[in-house]
């Protein structure tokens, strides 16, 4: 605990406020709200059987009432969990992970081999789709699952090693639909489960007719083609913890491959999603196809991870921030996916959610913590005034339930209350590297 307020201590100065011993608090709240114990019960979602502690995506457990992987994965990273819990959570997990075959579902619902599944039920049954719950769908959200869990199950299992400063999990062996193996060796076919392109190393939604998928949750109402940016920082930043777990336990082959993973992803990164927008500012596509818009998120938290040659990060920060000044992904602090206008903003041109709701134009804290520290690397002011602004809301609107998970004031709407990664992500993007 005193390295913990330590740490707190150092990041409060950089801050010059007590914003974040206040979010601290409140992710710390939030996290601990969204806590189903084993054998605790859900409404609607029934009694945790697992045999495992897991955390719903956030304190009102019944809106969503099953284990999400992103989500429990976007608590992790500082002293909100504790690395037992996270341990059942990737038993729970690997629990469901299919072997060579992969399956298959009616309506041309494809699962390849050694996938994660997008949630996991309270009785422990995969849930490959989004929406998904007894029936898997019928391809709304795609005909594979979505393409960003299996880098969130490696941060969980990272996540582990972190808390313990040990290795030794990833040789523990756990209970799969294939066998029994060694946690390193799950992690190692649940990055492979997911399609890449083998030139460029970057994630790849298919354009083909029944064949396509989520890019990654946080857009599941979002149809995207082509080479898709947030699953490819993921992927790297996936192979750059598996390359590090691969060296504490000997395995040299793995950690080369890894590190060279990694090193091609960043490669192709800049050509494939970057675009200029001004003299010195630019700013990344979300995807090649379909989704071909100025990710907002993405940017951010590509910024956040330092993955992009120095004179590009500095750009697409000051890309950022020309949209923060201008008033158009901002509201009370929370963020929009693309911008409110443009060739390259305004809405989806394919989506299930409506315009200026949800995905599509809501306004959302979940990213707010990584354009803080994006604006923070061109213009600390305009960093400081965005966390202000979203600290304000928070505050003002803590005894009716902020954080929210996605918000819209000009159209009233508040939803979702007590929302895990509008409090836990924040707090650690603020708190923690890369």
């Amino acid at each position: 605990m005193l390295a913990v307020a330590g740490f707190i201590l150092m990041t409060t100065a950089r801050f010059r406020s007590n914003d974040v011993p206040y979010l601290h608090r409140v992710a710390h709240e939030v996290v601990d709200a969204a806590l189903v114990p084993a054998g605790g019960k859900v409404e609607n979602g029934g009694i945790n059987s697992t045999g495992f502690p897991i955390r719903v995506p956030g304190g009102t457990q019944s809106y969503y009432p099953a284990f999400w992987v992103r989500d429990a994965a976007m608590m992790l990273g500082t002293d909100l969990v504790p690395a037992g819990e996270v341990e059942g959570w990737v038993r729970v997990i690997a629990a469901t992970q299919p072997g060579e075959a992969g399956l298959d579902f009616t309506h041309g619902l494809h699962i390849p081999p050694y996938s994660i599944p997008d949630h996991v039920t309270l009785q422990g049954l995969a849930c490959w789709f989004p929406g998904a719950y007894a029936e898997q769908g019928v391809g709304d959200f795609g005909y594979l699952p979505p393409a960003d869990d299996a880098f969130y199950f490696v941060q969980m299992v990272d996540e582990v090693v972190r808390l313990t400063g040990k290795p030794d999990f990833l040789r523990a062996e756990v209970k799969t639909a294939w066998g029994v193996h060694p946690v390193f060796d799950v992690c190692l076919r649940a990055f492979d489960s997911v399609e890449s392109d083998p030139a460029t190393g970057l994630v790849v939604c298919s354009e083909v007719a029944g064949k396509g998928r989520v890019d990654w949750g946080f857009c599941d109402s979002i149809v995207k083609t082509g080479s898709c940016l947030m699953p490819s920082l993921l992927r790297w930043q996936a192979a750059s913890r598996l390359r590090r777990l691969a060296e504490m336990v000997g395995r040299r082959d793995d950690a080369e491959r890894m590190s060279l993973t990694a090193a091609l992803i960043r490669r192709s990164l800049p050509a494939t999603f970057y675009r200029q927008v001004g003299r010195d500012a630019g700013m990344l596509l979300s995807a090649t196809g379909l989704g071909h818009k100025d990710d907002v998120w993405a940017s951010a938290f590509a910024v956040w991870l330092h993955i992009l040659p120095s004179k590009l990060e500095v750009s697409v920060a000051r890309g950022l921030l020309s949209l923060a000044r201008d008033g158009g992904i901002v509201r009370e602090g929370q963020v929009r996916h693309i911008p409110l206008s443009g060739p390259f903003g305004g809405h989806w041109e394919r989506a299930k959610s409506s315009p200026e709701s949800y995905q599509n134009g809501g306004y959302w804290a979940t990213p707010s913590g990584w354009l803080i520290m994006a604006l923070r690397k061109v213009d600390r002011r305009e960093s400081d005034r965005l966390l202000s602004e979203f600290m304000a809301c928070l505050s003002a609107k803590r005894a009716g339930g902020a954080p929210y998970e996605w918000i819209h004031p000009e159209t009233g709407q508040y939803v979702n209350p007590n929302y895990g990664s509008s409090a836990g992500l924040v707090y650690s993007a603020l708190t923690t590297g890369r």
